[in-house]
């Protein structure tokens, strides 16, 4: 997992692969003030923005993918935080959903990390990387804009 600020996009360049880095440079650019909330292409992958709510996190499934990394990019708002936890720790896989890349799984016998998430910052979830998205916090639910990028695993090589 990259997690980082775009205000700082530059400074994690040599950190992270070509593609996701450019996959990045070009949400920081999007005009998202500008388009509704829908589907869009940037350098050739899928974009979903959409606007939602965060949830108590009981409510809210620890997931993963397989043939995708997710890139994702708070566009407006605060989420509390995502939960993460490696897939190596975490439990069985309790519901999948190959023909979207989605998979649900367990939670682990240890409590996962918690990351917050505000307007600016990005994360990049490879394979191996479980998030429970969109969890609320002891303020209570929250409204946000937020930008998930699905870039094919074999789009991007490793430095």
């Amino acid at each position: 997992m990259i997690m980082g600020d775009m205000k700082h996009l530059d400074a994690y360049k040599a950190q992270m692969p070509d593609f996701i880095y450019e996959v990045l440079k070009e949400a920081s650019q999007f005009d998202f003030a500008g388009v509704p909330d829908g589907k869009y292409k940037i350098k050739g992958c899928n974009m979903n923005v959409e606007t939602s709510p965060t949830e108590p996190s009981a409510q809210r499934k620890l997931e993963g993918h397989k043939d995708f990394i997710d890139v994702q990019y708070e566009v407006e708002g605060k989420e509390e935080w995502i939960g993460i936890e490696t897939i190596f720790d975490a439990g069985k896989c309790i519901e999948s959903h190959p023909d979207r890349d989605l998979y649900f799984y367990e939670a682990g016998k240890d409590p996962e990390t918690k990351i917050h998430f505000k307007k600016g910052r990005f994360a990049v979830f490879f394979p191996e990387d479980l998030h429970r998205p969109l969890c609320q916090g002891e303020s209570g639910s929250r409204q946000l804009r937020k930008a998930v990028v699905k870039v094919p695993v074999e789009w991007v090589s490793v430095k």
